[in-house]
């Protein structure tokens, strides 16, 4: 079942031939609907944001997004708004907001037929400049093509101490020093980043996260230290595996089915001494592919090992 929240847009979410279990009417804050259905199960939330107070304000979809099931809600966009442009929805798209339209017929497509960010990443420009969202049926039509943006790269240890902190830092100082791109590094819930003594290295708490992403506006990367933090705010996350016995026994001790949950996803054996061989018996036998193999690199020195790794990426020409 689902639950709408409506204030001027009553009349679109009246026409919809829907099952609804609960509607609430009027203008609320973002902590008022997250108390409304923290404990409150629901199919699908559909929030009409004229329906929200402080509308135009990143801050209460941030909000509402660490308080809500953010996968579940449907924005529903008016078009004349400030939020229906390429930038603010840049900003929406950072915090993991994927579903949002200006109108029924895209309302109906997103209930039966969710977005992934595969679907909404041709809006992902946060340096766009802004350009109004147009009233279509299709609730994915592009708004701004071919503006360039910043990248955002997430980085997660599938096996303990995989290297995610100094490949960033090497990602990082390879950028910067050999290619003069600009690059922040964010760390999350972690003070690793302390040690490196580099500037544009942050360490911040997961409640920052999202604020912090809408901020960097003058890099051309930003590379983040997920740790245990989800990965639907980055453009892309890399997986580490450092494939020692060790390290890998002890991950199916803590996970079991860790193999079967990143089959589809983007898995660098890093610090790797395994031959071509090696790589395919291990890719076999997990199940899964291996994106890319990373040696054993110097984190003091500028190296090739790292720049055909950020090649493989497309950070970089060849």
């Amino acid at each position: 079942m689902n639950v709408i929240v409506v204030n001027q847009q009553e009349n679109i979410l009246s026409s919809l031939n829907i099952e609804v279990i609960k509607t609430l009417r009027g203008t609320f804050s973002a902590d008022e609907i997250i108390s409304t259905f923290t404990n409150f199960f629901f199919a699908r939330m559909i929030i009409d944001i004229t329906a929200l107070q402080n509308s135009e304000d990143v801050v209460t979809y941030q909000k509402l997004s660490i308080g809500l099931p953010i996968d579940k809600i449907i924005l529903l966009i008016p078009p004349t708004s400030q939020v229906a442009n390429n930038f603010f929805l840049s900003k929406l798209i950072s915090m993991g907001y994927y579903n949002f339209t200006t109108n029924a017929d895209g309302i109906m497509y997103l209930l039966n037929t969710p977005n992934t960010y595969k679907e909404v990443a041709h809006l992902h420009q946060i340096e766009a400049s802004p350009q109004m969202m147009p009233l279509q049926n299709d609730s994915t039509a592009p708004i701004a093509q071919g503006i360039s943006g910043i990248r955002t790269l997430g980085f997660k240890n599938v096996t303990e101490g995989a290297g995610a902190s100094s490949l960033i830092y090497m990602i990082k100082k390879q950028l910067e020093e050999c290619h003069r791109m600009a690059a922040l590094a964010i760390e999350v819930d972690k003070r690793d980043f302390a040690f490196f003594r580099e500037k544009d290295m942050i360490s911040i708490d997961k409640m920052s996260l999202a604020s912090e992403l809408l901020k960097a506006r003058n890099y051309n990367y930003v590379l983040v230290d997920l740790n245990d933090y989800e990965d639907n705010v980055c453009d892309e996350v890399i997986y580490l595996i450092e494939p020692s016995v060790i390290k890998l026994n002890k991950l199916l001790l803590r996970d079991r089915n860790i193999f079967s949950k990143i089959r589809d996803k983007k898995v660098v054996i890093n610090k790797s001494t395994l031959s071509d061989a090696d790589i395919k018996e291990f890719a076999k036998e997990a199940g899964i592919k291996i994106f890319y193999a990373l040696p054993p690199v110097n984190d003091r020195d500028r190296t090739k090992e790292i720049d055909d790794f950020l090649i493989r990426l497309g950070m970089i020409n060849a």
